[in-house]
């Protein structure tokens, strides 16, 4: 079996969500949020070790928060930058030289993540150097003038939800954030670097149940998925 590093990012403020806290860092059912990803990790079979990645800005308030919830396993915590793949570079950074080492970068926000499908993307990393979760898109996909008006219908089957984990080689991800930097580029994840090299990325199919957090509706329905998991 395959192993890999986990970089799990949370280290943005959450100004959509709202609230007196970084959505991170929202209880849930009496856990933080961002707990239950780290849990999951923490347990499953494919993962050496985790570094969390926290908002620079009030980092030691946010470190004591999570502090319970990872007490005894093998988390390292570093602060983050201003942007995601700031955050993201600054948990990578913290990784040795060994270019042969997988690493598989999740998104804090995304805390129902299973074990199989860490355990997946980072199998089918190690076979093709790069693999991401996702979901197929299920509606018709229209594209649209910058008036509003519509232009064509787009083959849906050809399109899909990219969810994370990403995993690919530390040294593909390195060589991926160096051209980046150089170039000024800013991406929405990190398979959106890695495809400018350009380098093969295989899409690993995700779970619906793996939703990203971004609104209260968001946590109504983690709940809902936690209490069904709770019941079978």
């Amino acid at each position: 079996m395959s192993s890999a590093v986990a970089v799990v990012v949370a280290g943005g403020r959450g100004s959509r969500f709202g609230g007196p806290v970084p959505k991170q860092f929202h209880s849930v059912l009496g856990r933080p949020l961002l707990a239950y990803s780290l849990a999951t990790f923490g347990r499953c079979r494919t993962i050496e070790r985790t570094v969390l990645v926290l908002p620079h800005a009030g980092f030691e308030e946010a470190r004591r928060t999570i502090a319970p919830h990872i007490e005894g396993a093998a988390v390292e915590v570093v602060a983050g930058g201003d942007t995601r793949q700031e955050s993201v570079w600054a948990g990578v950074s913290r990784l040795g030289e060994a270019e042969s080492r997988l690493v598989a970068v999740h998104d804090g926000a995304r805390p129902l993540v299973s074990p199989q499908l860490i355990e997946s993307v980072v199998e089918a990393a190690s076979r093709h150097g790069g693999a991401i979760a996702a979901v197929p898109v299920v509606e018709t996909l229209k594209e649209v003038s910058e008036d509003g008006f519509v232009q064509r219908t787009a083959d849906r089957k050809r399109y899909w939800r990219a969810q994370t984990p990403q995993c690919f080689g530390l040294g593909l991800l390195r060589r991926a954030f160096d051209a980046a930097r150089r170039d000024g580029f800013v991406g929405t994840d990190e398979a959106s670097l890695v495809e400018r090299l350009p380098a093969p990325i295989v899409i690993v199919p995700g779970e619906e149940q793996n939703l990203k957090v971004t609104s209260l509706h968001d946590v109504e329905r983690m709940e809902y998925y936690l209490e069904q998991n709770a019941s079978r």
